[in-house]
């Protein structure tokens, strides 16, 4: 079985369960699988069902299939479309789903083109466009991800060509002016009408990439990376927000460093109700070096829709937070690992949580042999991932609760240069990469329950790694629960997705056999 984390290198796990427990669904005739391949549908915070976009049987000697196959949220087939494409042109770089259309994203290396089109919800056809003229950064991005095992995986946009989904609106793409140079943006419509275009200024004397992480009512939020030059290794990163109807840039706030704090930034996020901007991370003295020296504790910064501070409140490790932290929780606190936010969510009752997973850097022993040897380009530092917090907030924002749930080890491969950067813009290349064993926090239509999911690598000694699926539960009841289902294949990939209340699915690929199995996999608590 070939295992490895989901991340934009390789997006496989190898997870099954006993079908005992399962609602299952098998498809034969799929040439090949990736994590990418299927995409959850929701109405609200629950799953509906499930997109699926593969690659067939040949149609003919010059012409493959691509399937799309719409499954409900049981996984019975409600609809299925067949497109042929040219054989051996095509790479599928993206594909999204923005609650009303399904976007598809192509490469075609004969033309050097990009296609995308676009599908409703009942899988039929919307729009289909073509662009050229490209420039030599979008080819070398182009290049990139045509190496990769799953070129469409992982990761928010700014680390490929991708399309970002903007609910009920339409779907952005990225692109790179020059050589790497700037960015562009481009909005299309559910029938591929281009809505606007923006680009980096043309006079700016920095180099710039942006990353959009997040799509809200009036807003595009994403992290802006700014160099002096291409081979810079100092980065400097500001919070950016884009206005969806215009592409204007309304926000542009750097929050890592300032003459008065050292912040390190792991979430940036915009809160609905309050029409705020939201920024978490953990906060620093001035002259500390984080992963060297340990942070005060981390804070919630809240910014107008003018990009003007309305309040900042900080939790000290030791004022707030050693209180309620358990003593187990303790010792990885101090070993100076630092905490990156993967989800802040609210209840229906007012309490925000905030799900947060450890991540350090660490001497790499095959980087620094291969430097010692002469080698160039090597990387000394990896990044190693420990265990996940769950913070309570009340409505009044105090702290509540801290809960500590731990886990073995995992490590990431950071790129060149990862040593001249802040811990804040390491936190998000690990998470582009999809190297956090966290995988996604289900919650339901009423707010009331929610589940964070996670991967934990058990390396039992001197037996083989298992592999372990994760789900802590909490929410109204004020109660936490965890559910650890182990897990054995003898599939060749395995994949793991949201699905209804209660339930994960599992996907498993068979390629002697070209056959797909996906699985309900009921939670037990």
């Amino acid at each position: 079985m070939f295992f490895t984390k989901h991340s934009a290198l390789t997006a496989v796990f190898a997870l099954a369960v006993a079908a005992a427990s399962a609602q299952t669904k098998t498809v034969d005739g799929i040439q090949n699988m990736r994590h990418s391949a299927l995409s959850p549908i929701y109405a609200g915070n629950e799953v509906k069902g499930y997109l699926m976009f593969g690659r067939g049987d040949k149609a003919d000697r010059k012409n493959d299939n691509y399937l799309l196959d719409f499954y409900d949220q049981d996984l019975a087939k409600v609809s299925n479309v067949t497109v042929q494409k040219p054989s051996g042109r095509f790479t599928l770089l993206d594909n999204s789903f923005n609650g009303s259309a399904f976007a598809f994203y192509f490469f075609n290396s004969k033309d050097e083109t990009l296609e995308l089109e676009t599908y409703d919800t009942s899988l039929k056809k919307l729009g289909t466009k073509v662009i050229g003229e490209l420039t030599k950064g979008d080819k070398m991005m182009i290049a990139n991800q045509q190496k990769l095992e799953d070129p469409s995986a992982g990761g928010m946009m700014g680390s490929g060509m991708s399309l970002f989904p903007v609910p009920g609106q339409g779907f952005v793409r990225n692109g790179y002016t020059g050589l790497m140079k700037g960015y562009t943006l481009a909005m299309y419509d559910d029938k591929l009408q281009m809505k606007w275009r923006v680009t980096s200024p043309e006079n700016s004397k920095q180099y710039e990439t942006v990353g959009i992480t997040e799509a809200s009512d009036k807003y595009l939020l994403g992290m802006m990376m700014r160099r002096d030059g291409l081979m810079s290794r100092t980065i400097n990163a500001s919070m950016v927000a884009f206005d969806v109807a215009t592409g204007k840039k309304v926000l542009d706030q750097p929050v890592e460093t300032s003459k008065t704090e050292q912040l390190s930034l792991s979430s940036f996020s915009f809160d609905p109700e309050k029409r705020e901007f939201v920024a978490v991370g953990e906060y620093y003295k001035p002259d500390d070096k984080p992963f060297v020296n340990k942070s005060l504790g981390f804070y919630i910064k809240r910014f107008n829709e003018q990009g003007k501070v309305v309040s900042t409140k900080n939790y000290g490790w030791q004022r707030e937070v050693a209180s309620l932290m358990p003593a187990e929780a303790k010792p990885s606190l101090e070993d100076n690992y630092v905490n990156y936010t993967h989800s802040i969510t609210k209840g229906a009752d007012g309490k925000v949580y905030i799900v947060s997973e450890q991540y350090k850097v660490v001497g790499d022993g095959l980087g620094i042999a291969m430097t010692a040897l002469g080698g160039r380009g090597a990387n000394v530092t990896k990044g190693k991932i420990g265990n996940l917090f769950v913070y309570e907030i009340d409505p009044q924002g105090k702290l509540t609760g801290v809960k500590f749930y731990a886990k073995d080890p995992s490590t990431a491969t950071l790129p060149a240069g990862s040593s001249y950067m802040s811990a804040g813009i390491i936190g998000h290349i690990m998470k582009m990469q999809g190297d956090f064993d966290y995988q996604f926090l289900q919650k339901n239509d009423a707010n009331t329950q929610f589940n964070a999911v996670y991967i934990n690598f058990d390396k039992e000694k001197g037996a083989a790694t298992k592999r372990v699926i994760g789900d802590i539960a909490f929410g109204n009841n004020g109660k936490y629960a965890v559910d650890k289902i182990d897990m054995t294949s003898d599939a060749n990939y395995s994949y793991l997705y949201p699905a209804k209340p209660g339930y994960v699915m599992i996907a498993d690929y068979y390629k002697k056999k070209n056959q797909l199995g996906m699985k309900l996999v009921k939670l037990n608590i």
